[in-house]
């Protein structure tokens, strides 16, 4: 068989390198399956958190592991201090270039939260700006709990020399260094308020569901990657054996087809002078052939190649 070829000497290291892309492919195919699973996982935390009633900051104390806060939403009674009101800079929305503005949002008990109010363009960031995007002062706050964005690489939290308004990250160990008041470990992103316009600034967004889907979809084409290459690897080995069993075939049959061809005419005895003689006066044929016809050449006759 020629499936039993491909593990031959001729073609094992071959064999093994599509065998190792062919595992390749279907490892990805699983690892898209398990993004897949992810991303259904988190959508149906995102619902499920999102349906339970706001966890009351005033009230309620945030627990030691705040991933069970991830996604419920918080609010809490008290007033925004837009004295102490932070910019972050280098912030996208929509392609468009701007920053989000965060001001620490101070509760009854004298504690204070940072809140992500929303974005705002590049060009209405400046502080002459901030009165006019200003909350109303009935305006509920309601967000989502978000955990401090620390230093990369591992890097400690440090406080700067002086008082900064921009901010390239919420480092709230480093931030509290510039309050007058104890900050929450942990920051919120507002949510925008029930019929707010989308284009109102600043801007605020519902945190949406994520396409899982597509990841089926790269799966499915990562295990037809696979086959493919496997399938195909096999029938390119067939096709080269075939070619090869053929060259060789045809090299064997210029070398011995006047011993081996189907075609080759029997010998036969040459008649003498008298029988020549009696054969011409009967005019009776000879093998199948009148003697009076031409005869055609032995060697030539012996030596046809059927078409």
């Amino acid at each position: 068989m020629y499936v039993l070829k491909i593990f031959s000497k001729k073609w094992i290291f071959l064999t093994i390198l599509v065998a190792v892309v062919v595992v390749l492919f279907v490892r990805l195919g699983f690892w898209q399956l398990d993004r897949f699973d992810q991303k259904r996982a988190y959508n149906a935390m995102l619902a499920t958190r999102w349906q339970m009633a706001p966890l009351d900051l005033g009230v309620e104390q945030l627990p030691d592991d705040l991933d069970e806060l991830e996604y419920r939403r918080v609010t809490a009674q008290g007033y925004f201090d837009y004295a102490n009101q932070l910019v972050l800079r280098g912030q996208i929305y929509r392609d468009a270039p701007g920053n989000v503005l965060v001001t620490p949002f101070v509760m009854n008990d004298g504690r204070a939260v940072l809140v992500a109010r929303g974005w705002v363009p590049s060009d209405r960031s400046a502080p002459q700006f901030w009165p006019e995007l200003e909350e109303p002062a009935d305006a509920p706050m309601i967000g989502l709990i978000r955990p401090s964005q620390a230093p990369p690489v591992g890097q400690p939290s440090t406080p700067p020399a002086t008082a900064q308004s921009e901010w390239y990250r919420i480092d709230i160990p480093a931030i509290q260094a510039q309050m007058p008041y104890p900050l929450a470990p942990v920051w919120i992103q507002q949510l925008p308020e029930a019929a707010r316009p989308l284009d109102r600034l600043p801007v605020r967004e519902e945190p949406a569901a994520l396409d899982a889907s597509m990841h089926m979809g790269y799966a499915v084409q990562w295990f037809s990657f696979a086959v493919i290459a496997g399938f195909g690897y096999i029938m390119f080995v067939r096709f080269r054996e075939r070619q090869s069993a053929l060259a060789l075939y045809n090299s064997t049959q210029a070398v011995h087809g006047d011993a081996t061809s189907p075609y080759l005419l029997e010998p036969t005895a040459i008649p003498d002078d008298d029988e020549q003689s009696a054969l011409s006066d009967s005019g009776t044929a000879h093998n199948g052939r009148s003697v009076n016809e031409p005869v055609e050449d032995k060697q030539s006759a012996a030596t046809k190649i059927p078409v």
